[in-house]
């Protein structure tokens, strides 16, 4: 795949997720993919393996529904950065949030390998999510 490809395959996998297909993001998850989130938070966290990301998904829109604004997403023969803002709604109350975000994805043959996300307001997400 190139790396046009890859910024198209990180693209869909913002819409899959909040489509929840699921099994787009099955197939496009590799076996043992990484997804490190950071904070304090009950999402926070290494998350390792297939299900155990589909499992954090899951987790995650059970607290909150995402809604995505993409800034860019752009790519190199490694690596698919995403900038992002992210407006959050609380299921438990309708409160919500918003932050800046950027993912680092490593992709390999369509799948994701292991991914970072970096949030400018980690700690007041972490309230947030948890409140």
């Amino acid at each position: 795949m190139t790396a046009k490809d890859d910024a198209e395959l990180v693209r869909r996998g913002y819409e899959a997720f909040i489509a929840g297909d699921m099994e787009w993001l099955n197939e496009h998850l590799h076996e043992n993919v990484q997804w490190h989130v950071p904070g304090h938070s009950s999402l926070a966290g290494d998350h390792r393996g297939r299900e155990s990301v589909l499992a954090f998904f899951a987790n995650s829109v059970q607290k909150a529904l995402p809604e995505f604004d993409i800034h860019d997403v752009v790519a190199s023969d490694d690596h698919v950065v995403s900038i992002y803002t992210v407006s959050w709604r609380r299921n438990s109350d309708g409160e919500t949030f918003q932050d800046r975000n950027t993912q680092v994805f490593h992709i390999d043959g369509g799948q994701a390998l292991e991914v970072w996300t970096l949030v400018e307001r980690s700690e007041e997400f972490d309230r947030f999510i948890d409140g």
